[in-house]
Formats: C-alpha cells, structure tokens, sequence
C-alpha cells in the first residue's frame, strides 16, 4: 500500500508538471483545452523562501525589429526583471505601495507581445504574476485588461478562445479576482475566476454599427487632418487592435501605444504612451504634440468610404484616410 500511495503521488506531480509545460509562448491556434483558468485555483505565488525568484522569459524573437514597443527601467524592480531578461513594455500601473509592471519574452510580426507576463511588486517587492503561465497574444488565456482596485485588491480580465472562434472575436471573458498580502515577503493571492459569454449585438438592430465597427480594425489609418487643417503627405498613422483592445502608430518621429474601449461609435483612448525621441523640425514638432492632445479628447468615431473621423462630442479633432 505504501508504494501503490508513492506511485500515485509521482503520477500526480508528473501530470502536473505536463499540463504546465503544454502552455508556451510560441503561437497556438486559440483552445481553451487544459487552460488554468478551467480548475480549481491554487496559489503559483506561494514562495518557498524569503527571497522569491523571477521566472525566467523564453526564447526572444522580434525585438530588434518592436525595439519601440520596449521602454527602459526606470526602477529597482524593473532592472531586475531586465537582467533576467525581460522586456519591459506598457506603463506601469500602480496603487499606493502596489504596482503592476508589464514585461513579454518577444513580440511577433505585428509586435504584439508574445510570452509575456504581468509582475506585481509591493513597495518595491517582487509578490507574484497574474498568470502561472507566459501569455500570447491573440491566444485562449492572454490577458486583456487588469484593474487595481486598492492597494490590496487586484481584478484581471483574460480572453476566452473556443476552438471556433476568430482571432479577431474571442466569445468569453475569465475574471480572475486576486488579492495582495502585504507581508515582509509580499504574496499576490488568486482568489476567485468567473467565466462569462461576452455579449453579442443584435445583428438585426446593428448592421450600420457593426460594418464600422469592423472597418475600425485591420488597417492602417494616415493622418490626414488635425480638426479642418488638412496636412500633406503626413506620415503619422493609428492602427486598432479588437482582439487586445488596443491601438498603436507614429507621429512619424515617435512611435504611440495605448488602449481603447469602444460600444457602438463611441470610443475612448486611454494610456497613451510614447517613445521620446526628438523632432527633426518645428512643424512635425507641431503635429506630434497636436495629434497626442486629441486623441486624449476622443469619444466616438465615424467611418465613410475610406476615411475616419475621430471627435471629441460634436467637435472634429481629428480626420485619418485608408
């Protein structure tokens, strides 16, 4: 009987570790098979010792080629993630003593992040990661949106993939709820996931709505005007991603990510970063710093034929062409 329990608990471990290793942050076809967020949570963060250690990234790929997309540290823990070999993207995001610090192994061809992971620090003090496992983009389980509640309090939405569903369309949402424990060694604790259908329009009500709503996405829009000034041969460019709720361009001398959330032809952006490099002339100068303060104004779209218009209200603030 005591080897039959020896051999059931080496069996048990040796699942374990297979149903781990079966996520990687190579690209998959969306599959929500054996994902972390379908069982019962158990707590990935809990250290075995007072100095808890990073994981490591995979392999990197693309990065010379998004070298944009990838920010400097400007903190302890932020070097400490790039010494193990990190990529740090995104802003940080934080609440009193509690930060979240986006980083990603890679990116792929659209630089889009690929094996990348969500760190929580407390003071300043590595707690944990959102997932158990490095995320894709575009994949069953990538994260798509995290909301610090307080200080202590942590809620994360990831994307929800069936094997029929479009990249573009992923037809569930998992919550996970988690929360941070503000110890000598700090402990980000999950404590909860839900896992609902994602809301689906009437198609009857909303064609005109949903035609624009996908004529958004999977372009490239040219900056055209700025309110009724037209520019010429503008280089500048905002390009929107539906699965990540994301978008990203040029000011044609800085490359801009952020988010967006959008329901019918209203659109708001938010987070809005940059790289830093300087202007080779006055006007560009101009374009730049005008394009960045109206897009922080937005609130709804218009799309006819090829062009895009984004207002702020009634008000114009902005004009793109296909």
């Amino acid at each position: 009987m005591g080897n039959e329990k020896r051999y059931l608990f080496l069996a048990l471990g040796f699942s374990l570790t297979t149903f781990l290793t079966t996520f990687s942050a190579s690209a998959q076809s969306p599959s929500t098979e054996n994902s972390w967020l379908d069982i019962p949570l158990v707590n990935w963060n809990k250290q075995s010792s007072d100095f808890p250690r990073l994981p490591e990234p995979v392999e990197a790929t693309n990065v010379e080629q998004c070298r944009e997309s990838v920010r400097e540290p400007e903190s302890d823990a932020e070097r400490a993630l790039t010494r193990r070999g990190w990529q740090l993207f995104g802003s940080v995001e934080s609440f009193g003593t509690t930060q979240l610090i986006m980083a990603t192994s890679g990116f792929d061809g659209m630089c889009r992040p690929v094996g990348y992971q969500a760190f929580i620090y407390v003071e300043g003090r590595y707690a944990g990661t959102l997932s158990p496992v490095l995320m894709d983009s575009r994949t069953d389980g990538a994260l798509s949106d995290v909301r610090l509640v307080s200080a202590r309090n942590i809620s994360a939405e990831f994307v929800r993939y069936s094997e029929s569903d479009p990249l573009c369309c992923p037809s569930k949402t998992s919550v996970v709820n988690y929360s941070v424990r503000p110890d000598e060694a700090p402990d980000l604790v999950p404590t909860e996931v839900m896992t609902s259908d994602n809301c689906q329009t009437n198609e009857s009500e909303n064609t005109e709505t949903n035609d624009s709503m996908d004529a958004l996405f999977g372009n490239r829009w040219t900056l055209a005007a700025i309110g009724e000034d037209p520019l010429n041969a503008s280089e500048a460019y905002i390009e929107f991603d539906s699965q990540e709720q994301r978008f990203f361009g040029s000011s044609s001398c800085n490359r801009f990510a952020g988010s967006f959330k959008s329901s019918g032809t209203t659109l708001n952006l938010s987070k809005i970063a940059s790289t830093r490099r300087a202007c080779l002339d006055d006007e560009t100068q101009r374009i730049e710093m005008e394009l960045f303060q109206s897009l922080e104004l937005v609130t709804r779209f218009e799309i006819e034929a090829d062009t895009l218009r984004l207002y702020e209200n009634d008000r114009l603030v902005l004009v793109f062409r296909k």
